[in-house]
């Protein structure tokens, strides 16, 4: 016989931050890195605003022991270990923007633009 009793209280959550470097880190991990994306250096005169903003990156090692996001990858890597490259570094979390902008009819619009902004990176 065996009793379990369950608590509603308070519970802890692990939250999986990600690593943040920048250009002068010595971290060899999956990393976030700061990218600045100037849309006139590209010549788009069709964005109003913003002129430029963050976007980040991710780069950095993944190897096979790093606890993956998703179990298939975990799954796939011992399955086939020479018909997979590994996991990579990618991001896990992303942001829209919101932008203003001239269509092809110029008109100007006001939209919110999905994954735009890399907020968290991980191994998948």
């Amino acid at each position: 016989f065996m009793e379990v009793k369950i608590s509603e209280g308070p519970k802890r959550i692990r939250r999986d931050s990600g690593l943040d470097c920048d250009e002068n880190s010595s971290e060899s991990r999956c990393c976030r890195y700061p990218l600045t994306v100037d849309f006139e250096d590209f010549g788009w005169d069709w964005i109003i605003a913003p002129k430029r903003y963050k976007a980040n990156y991710c780069s950095g090692e993944c190897d096979f022991m790093h606890l993956q996001k998703y179990p298939h990858t975990h799954l796939v890597n011992k399955a086939n270990p020479r018909g997979t490259a590994g996991p990579c570094c990618t991001p896990t979390k992303m942001s829209p923007i919101n932008m203003l902008y001239f269509n092809g009819k110029e008109q100007i619009i006001y939209g919110k633009i999905p994954s735009m902004v890399v907020d968290r990176c991980g191994c998948s």
